[in-house]
């Protein structure tokens, strides 16, 4: 991923994203599952940054990946029950992340459900923000080479010598006594900002990329 940095053409959009939403902060990033190892470029000197990790053996290699670059790491994750969500960590992880954003430390998070439909949005990260009263900002990811893992989300290995692009969207917040419908109606409006910026950002490097792949 270094080499990958040194040999690549980066642009943000827009620009200095950080800087753009810093009255805001701290906030809350969110990804989708499999293109979230880029995140770590977008760290500046003395910028500090929380990322939920999955308990997973996979886990393990994108928590020792994402320290490298400074990030800290909260472990866990959620599931479609609640005693899943438990059993992983989830309700110990959520309580960590809202605790760090109380601090004022941004935190980052994919936003989908491991082992579900790719590209849908979950209420986790939705309820974060509510708990919190912090936005959540989209952000989208790509390079224009790149290996797709056969794995449920399409995981993407970045490969050297690329063009490669950072998409930011709009901050989205979600009220604190936001009811059933409302969560709804944010859950598909950080699904919808989440699929737009990442179709921004292969555009932005002159590809397309089939999710359905």
């Amino acid at each position: 991923m270094r080499f990958v940095r040194l040999t690549s053409s980066f642009v943000i959009e827009p620009a200095n994203p950080f800087e753009l939403y810093r009255d805001l902060a701290p906030f809350i990033i969110a990804t989708w599952h499999g293109q979230q190892l880029m995140v770590g470029y977008l760290l500046g000197p003395g910028r500090r940054m929380r990322g939920l990790v999955s308990k997973s053996s996979d886990g393990e290699i994108s928590a020792a990946y994402l320290q490298s670059f400074g990030m800290e790491i909260v472990r866990g994750s959620g599931g479609r029950d609640r005693r899943y969500t438990v059993e992983k960590g989830g309700v110990r992880a959520f309580i960590a992340l809202k605790k760090s954003l109380d601090e004022g430390i941004t935190v980052g998070s994919v936003a989908d459900i491991t082992n579900t439909v790719r590209r849908r949005c979950g209420l986790g990260i939705v309820a974060l923000a509510r708990a919190s009263g912090r936005p959540v900002v989209p952000l989208g990811l790509a390079t224009s080479h790149w290996i797709a893992l056969n794995t449920w989300d399409r995981a993407t290995i970045h490969l050297p010598f690329s063009r490669g692009a950072c998409a930011v969207g709009a901050p989205i917040t979600v009220r604190r006594d936001a009811d059933d419908t409302m969560m709804e109606q944010k859950r598909l409006e950080i699904e919808n900002s989440l699929n737009a910026v990442t179709d921004r950002a292969y555009a932005l490097v002159g590809k397309q990329r089939n999710w359905l792949e």
